[in-house]
């Protein structure tokens, strides 16, 4: 048996959803991260700070929600064969997003010993979701040979 089935090429409007939910997932790990390596939290109520990043990611996410919706058409029509750059760039976000959530995990006194747990499963979760995104939307199979 022949398998004639050919790829889909996804349009930008596919790829730039993917980009900013994924950023909005993460962006609260990755304020919180700058925060810990500058220090900021000893000023700050980081409870307090974290719900108002919550507050302001919803309403991020709810203008770039309607604004992806806006501009539909348009980004519909913009088609490239592959999407490494844009892949690197969930790659690079997931770094922080991992680092990030350790940083909250921190900063709600959760138990220390726990922390290498947490870093392994989330990022068996975060590789296998990268892997099933790359290679279905981005074009990006890592695993092929050439």
């Amino acid at each position: 048996m022949i398998n004639n089935q050919k790829e889909k090429i996804y349009s930008y409007y596919e790829i730039g959803g993917i980009l900013f939910y994924w950023t909005m997932i993460c962006f609260l790990p990755i304020i919180l991260v700058f925060l810990y390596l500058f220090d900021i939290d000893k000023s700050v109520d980081i409870k307090e700070f974290m719900l108002i990043l919550l507050s302001v990611n919803f309403f991020l996410t709810i203008v770039g929600t309607v604004v992806l919706i806006v501009k539909k058409d348009k980004l519909k029509r913009r088609i490239k064969a592959h999407y490494r750059g844009e892949f690197l760039y969930l790659l690079f976000l997931s770094g922080f997003a991992i680092l990030g959530s350790v940083v909250i995990f921190d900063y709600l006194q959760g138990n220390r010993a726990y922390i290498a747990n947490i870093l392994v499963v989330l990022t068996a979760v975060i590789l296998y979701l990268l892997s099933v995104l790359g290679k279905k939307y981005f074009k990006f199979d890592y695993m092929r040979r050439k």
